[in-house]
């Protein structure tokens, strides 16, 4: 049985419930960011950029708040470096759709300091960490020079300023990016067609590309690879402990797709990897130990979230039940505090009243 520090604890945040905010495993927990507060305004709730700044400390086993963020800030990436730091790049802010700001936050002193500045304001950026510590970013939910296109940046460890990283040859909207190795990976998206539009109800978007598209490292430039088995809409990714990359998921014609496929990095192609028992969006997909993954929550039948865990045998290539969530979550957020041992919080609603909610959890792999 999971030891007792599994219970359900409340983020300490100001408002109804919380959203858009980062997780980030940092030494001794988890490190919780900004996001969007909710608060009633006495006919239903309004939204406020938060300054939130929180953590999971795992050996008391409560969230300690920290002093606020210098500005509002949420829809931002953050990513853990190796030295323990962790890096905010992006996101909007109060009165911006979108920002160029980026924030260290420092383990030793537990405070932030500024950060080079992107050479692109983004809104949802996409942030991944090299070997090395080195920090790729691309993706951005505006574009408005209308390139129709990717453009990435790099950050070296040690250095003041951000460098081009190139531009993605066909995927403007991203799948999932995953690092393999020194190579990073966008498995998929849509493909730098029209924008995104309704006319007469008709809701318009660029095509599905099922393009692999690969970043090396020592030309800093994009290149097209093997296509996914099958095209996917929102599908997740994760890196594995082996260096294969898995994807799940997705949608496609307003379907959930219950497929998974993994991607080989010494063929560069993928094949499929198995079948989840249940069809599911906004689900959450964790590397586990040992080259297994762990697709945890999401929306199921008639878009109510479950509770229920699938687990990926590397082996087999199959998926089995795992041990279920404390509460049915979707949306929700996992940050690793141990081999094994997660930090989920958000995406639940009251089990008394069905209002959305925002606790944490502790979740084990391993029954």
């Amino acid at each position: 049985m999971p030891p007792p520090d599994s219970s359900l604890q409340r983020v300490p945040h100001a408002g109804i419930w919380l959203d858009s905010f980062s997780l980030t495993p940092v030494p001794g927990g988890a490190l919780l960011i900004g996001g969007g507060e909710w608060h009633r305004d006495g006919i239903g709730t309004t939204p406020r950029v938060a300054t939130l700044v929180a953590l999971w400390d795992s050996a008391k086993r409560a969230w300690v708040e920290f002093p606020p963020l210098p500005h509002p800030r949420q829809d931002h990436a953050a990513v853990a470096l190796p030295d323990g730091r962790v890096l905010i790049a992006g996101g909007r802010g109060a009165s911006s759709p979108d920002m160029a700001a980026t924030l260290v936050w420092e383990p030793g002193t537990r405070n932030f300091r500024e950060g080079p500045p992107l050479l692109a304001a983004r809104s949802h950026p996409i942030a991944v960490v090299l070997p090395d510590g080195a920090v790729l970013v691309l993706g951005s939910d505006f574009d408005d020079d209308m390139e129709r296109g990717t453009r990435a940046e790099l950050l070296r460890p040690g250095a003041s300023a951000w460098e081009p990283a190139g531009q993605a040859v066909r995927i403007f909207h991203p799948g999932p990016v995953c690092v393999s190795g020194e190579r990073v990976l966008i498995a998929g998206g849509r493909d730098n067609g029209s924008g995104f539009a309704i006319i007469d109800g008709v809701h318009i978007a660029p095509p599905l590309d099922q393009s692999t598209e690969i970043w090396e490292r020592e030309g800093r430039t994009w290149r097209v690879a093997g296509p996914l088995t099958e095209s996917r809409d929102e599908a997740k990714g994760v890196t594995l402990s082996d260096g294969r990359v898995l994807v799940v998921g997705g949608w496609r014609q307003g379907t959930p797709l219950a497929t998974a496929e993994v991607w080989d990095p010494r063929t560069e192609s993928w094949s499929p990897a198995g079948t989840l028992a249940t069809p599911r969006s906004s689900f959450t997909l964790t590397a586990l130990p040992h080259g297994r993954a762990a697709v945890s929550g999401g929306l199921v039948e008639t878009f109510q979230a479950t509770d229920s865990v699938e687990i990926w045998d590397p082996t087999r290539g199959t998926w089995s039940p795992g041990p279920s969530l404390a509460r049915a979550r979707a949306g929700h957020l996992l940050a690793e505090l141990g081999p094994g041992v997660f930090l989920v919080v958000g995406g639940s609603r009251s089990p008394t009243d069905g209002e959305p909610e925002t606790f944490s959890e502790v979740w084990h792999s391993e029954s």
